[in-house]
């Protein structure tokens, strides 16, 4: 664990920030009294589960085939210019 000023944070900022996003605990003291604790965040767990998302579930065989003037006027639709 390392101590920090309320001095040191000020003027060091940076030096103290890493620190703590090094996995330290800073303690911050005012006049030789401890006044505050700087703990690093826990990582969250990101794990997506790609089996339920929407478009692997979709049916995509049940989906109709566009022709090339049916894609053009989606396209052309989506733009905004109809």
């Amino acid at each position: 664990m390392k101590t920090a000023t309320v001095r040191e944070l000020r003027n060091q900022y940076r030096s103290v920030l890493g620190w703590v996003e090094a996995g330290e605990e800073v303690t911050i003291s005012r006049r030789g009294r401890v006044i505050a604790r700087l703990v690093p965040e826990k990582p969250k767990s990101r794990q997506v589960d790609w089996t339920q998302s929407a478009a692997l579930q979709m049916k995509r065989k049940a989906l109709p085939v566009l022709t090339a003037r049916q894609s053009k006027s989606l396209l052309a639709e989506s733009q905004g210019s109809f």
